[in-house]
């Protein structure tokens, strides 16, 4: 038998998406999408989620989870009145079910109270309530990772930022998105020793990954050197090996070559002869990348740029 939206069971169908939900109105099901598939929209987390808290049929359980996520929905978009009204509600229930009751020193709420300070920019509160969270419990990831955020958002604290999110890498090096964010903040400060090794934490855990061994094999290239040089040309060879349409990885790796070649002929004459073999590959790898590009451009309005650039690596040969 066919049921009606109103008649479907509270659960995520395979069938439903989040554009469905939204058009039949169903505002505890939307909030469930982002929650499970992890969206960051807090704009529509809030506009759908009060209009849920005013349903007098929502379960206790559900009721809890919405607060958390529309409390950290209007921190996210800066209503903060809205943030402070949820967090009244998590510690003031109606419901008279213990096991749903959250208080004040528990982690659950002191994370809630740690983001709603954030977004006032009380950094200084915020923080002290993440050191009583470690405090509790050494292992915290959530609330290390909260430290570091505190102290990147504040002008003149990048070293501090930096020391911080070394910390948190120290005990948890399995966390990507950390390597990632410290190979970025490497970068900015022109540290290429430091982004480069964060890469290659990343490539141990991403190997098919095409963006990453693109940008380990752009660190490389940039810091300069022979022995540099090959390991450019190595990762961003993989890169296009990985995903044939990645044209920033096409264009690397023909700069990764002829950077190769420049940095040849600044070495000794016996140390150059060792290298007979990779100036000769590197030298295919600029014809190969050379034409690839040319057939990806041919037809478009860039081709002649594209065209005239190549040419002039080509004739350097």
């Amino acid at each position: 038998q066919l049921q009606t939206a109103s008649q479907k069971p509270n659960t995520m169908g395979p069938e439903e998406d989040l554009p469905t939900l939204i058009s039949q109105k169903d505002h505890l099901n939307v909030l469930r999408y982002v929650r499970a598939h992890q969206l960051r929209e807090p704009n529509l987390v809030v506009n759908h989620g009060k209009i849920l808290l005013q349903s007098k049929s929502l379960g206790d359980a559900e009721r809890l989870a919405s607060l958390e996520q529309i409390c950290i929905a209007a921190c996210d978009i800066g209503d903060l009145d809205l943030a402070e009204s949820c967090l009244d509600s998590i510690v003031n229930p109606t419901s008279n079910n213990k096991s749903l009751i959250v208080t004040k020193q528990s982690s659950r709420y002191r994370k809630l109270l740690a983001l709603c300070l954030e977004a006032a920019g009380n950094y200084e509160s915020a923080g002290a309530v993440y050191d009583i969270l470690l405090q509790d419990n050494p292992s915290n990831a959530y609330a290390a990772k909260r430290k570091y955020c505190i102290l990147a958002a504040q002008p003149g604290k990048e070293t501090d930022a930096m020391k911080a999110l070394d910390e948190y890498l120290s005990k948890h090096p399995g966390d990507l998105a950390a390597w990632n964010q410290m190979a970025e903040m490497c970068l900015s400060v022109s540290d290429f020793k430091g982004a480069a090794y964060c890469y290659e934490e990343l490539v141990l855990g991403c190997p098919l990954d095409s963006n990453i061994h693109t940008k380990l094999g752009e660190v490389y290239c940039t810091a300069g050197g022979v022995e540099n040089a090959k390991l450019a040309r190595k990762h961003l060879a993989q890169a296009v090996q990985l995903d044939p349409n990645n044209l920033r990885a096409w264009y690397g790796l023909v700069a990764a070559a002829e950077g190769y070649l420049e940095e040849v002929e600044k070495i000794s004459k016996n140390k150059r002869e060792a290298e007979d073999e990779g100036v000769e590959v590197a030298k295919e790898l600029i014809k190969f990348g050379g034409e690839k590009l040319v057939g990806i451009y041919k037809g478009t309005k860039l081709a002649k740029v594209v065209n005239a650039v190549l040419k002039e690596s080509s004739e350097s040969l």
